[in-house]
């Protein structure tokens, strides 16, 4: 005798509905207990947008130009090692003691390179340290 084959085959159904749960039960975990760190960065004033005025004469600038290759050139003369600068920013505020240190940074360069640029700058004595950016060439 032959077995009749059930005309109502029921499909068998996963109900997804417990994973779902333990899901958001471990992202609820991992969102709590998650450590927030506080990025350390180098803290940047931006200028006010204020017209300049003629009458204030400005002090004299020594411009360190960082380049893509990492070299950084002096008042777009001699090219030196980053690790130079120091010696350079002593020689100018001997100089000149009011003078400030301007380091430009070209838009391909590593920031790394300039931010040591700017550690040694103050390192040397510089009164002020101000960080621009070059526009890119188009």
């Amino acid at each position: 005798m032959r077995k009749k084959p059930s005309h109502a085959a029921e499909e068998a159904d996963v109900d997804i509905t417990p994973l779902l749960d333990i899901v958001f039960i471990l992202l609820i975990f991992f969102i709590v207990t998650a450590t927030f760190l506080r990025e350390k960065g180098i803290d940047v004033r931006t200028p006010e947008d204020t017209p300049p005025d003629d009458a204030v004469v400005p002090p004299p600038a020594l411009l360190l130009a960082v380049q893509e290759d990492g070299f950084v050139r002096v008042n777009n003369v001699r090219v030196i090692d980053p690790a130079s600068v120091k010696p350079v920013v002593q020689e100018f505020v001997a100089r000149e003691p009011q003078g400030v240190v301007l380091v430009s940074a070209a838009p391909d360069s590593e920031s790394g390179v300039a931010v040591r640029v700017m550690d040694q700058a103050q390192d040397g004595g510089a009164r002020a340290v101000s960080l621009a950016l070059q526009k890119e060439q188009q």
